[in-house]
């Protein structure tokens, strides 16, 4: 007992919070890690569809012409830098022309009132005067830039008409090579499709027509064997019935005959005591009805040994119809398990 509460107290205790703390912790970080490396293989997928792509355009010869899509969008924005500068240098003119309308207006007020001019105007027509003279200046720069401006803008709208003039000639130049590649690749693929319809025509259809008749021929020879082993097996039970039906008639036969001959003994001892007249034969056998005109009597063919048997004995009409309803019945029976076994 001491031994096992030494053991239990040297195991280590944990803290259920700070387990709960590493098992958020590990989660966190293998969250981070997963999509680090998603991340990661996201970039590297883009990177190798993108240089497919690089490699697929310049093998088609779609590298010029994405040269000159990017040459077109640097033109785009140069010419609206030069269009921004155009606004600004209309903007600096507009202002300079406002700006010397006010010093000519002012100069225009001192020269209507110059004979009550004092030395503050005097002093003052001299210094709008030489701003005058500066704003004019300042008005034909800005004049000038505005003009130069707009040729700039002129000049880069042409050369962005020129490179998308370009562009769309070599695009129609590389969808022109494309459109007569896929010409000659559906030219080549409808070919090969052809050669490999003539190709099965001539050894496809004739193997498989082979192949389908050696398989209808085995089925067919199947089939033979199998209906040969039920018609042998169907004769061999009709053998076998026809044998018992021989041989229960034999039987019935004799015990008909014994019947017969014990019964004519009796009768003739009974006459004899009674001193009665015995009538013959013809006179007790009773009269057996003839078939209508035109209609044949069908009597059913009794087995060789039966026929043997009966010719021996002397029956009686009853006993002679029941063999043949006997007979005909058995024929019946054997003769519908034929069928029944050649329809199966």
């Amino acid at each position: 007992m001491d031994s096992s509460a030494d053991a239990l107290s040297t195991l280590p205790t944990y803290n259920l919070d700070e387990v709960k703390q590493r098992i958020r912790h590990w989660t966190e970080h293998a969250a981070v890690t997963i999509r680090e490396r998603a991340d990661e293989f996201t970039a590297k997928t883009k990177t190798q569809f993108s240089q497919l792509g690089a490699h697929l355009n310049k093998a088609t010869g779609y590298e010029e012409i994405e040269a000159l899509k990017r040459d077109v969008v640097a033109q785009e924005q140069r010419i609206n830098e030069t269009r921004r500068s155009a606004r600004q240098a209309k903007v600096a003119y507009e202002e300079a022309v406002i700006q010397r309308s006010k010093s000519q207006r002012e100069v225009n007020d001192l020269l209507q009132r110059k004979s009550t001019w004092t030395d503050n105007d005097v002093s003052r027509f001299t210094t709008l005067v030489r701003q005058d003279h500066l704003y004019e200046q300042e008005e034909h720069r800005a004049k000038t830039a505005v003009d130069d401006s707009e040729e700039a803008v002129e000049k880069e709208f042409s050369q962005l008409m020129r490179l998308i003039l370009a562009r769309y000639h070599e695009e129609q130049v590389w969808s022109d090579k494309i459109r007569s590649a896929s010409t000659y690749g559906q030219l080549a693929a409808l070919g090969l499709n052809l050669l490999v319809f003539i190709l099965a025509i001539i050894l496809v259809e004739p193997w498989k027509r082979k192949r389908l008749a050696q398989t209808f021929e085995r089925k067919v020879e199947e089939l033979s064997e199998d209906y040969v082993k039920l018609l042998e097996g169907s004769m061999k039970n009709i053998d076998q019935r026809l044998v018992g039906q021989e041989k229960l008639l034999v039987d019935l036969a004799e015990d008909l005959a014994r019947r017969e001959s014990s019964s004519s003994a009796w009768s003739d001892v009974v006459v004899a005591e009674s001193g009665l007249r015995q009538v013959p034969a013809e006179q007790t056998t009773p009269s057996i009805p003839l078939p209508p005109a035109g209609v044949e009597e069908v009597v059913p063919e009794l087995p060789k040994t039966a026929r043997i048997a009966v010719a021996n004995v002397e029956l009686s009409s009853r006993t002679v119809e029941m063999l043949a309803i006997g007979t005909g019945t058995f024929v019946l029976g054997a003769l519908t398990a034929v069928l029944f076994s050649a329809a199966r």
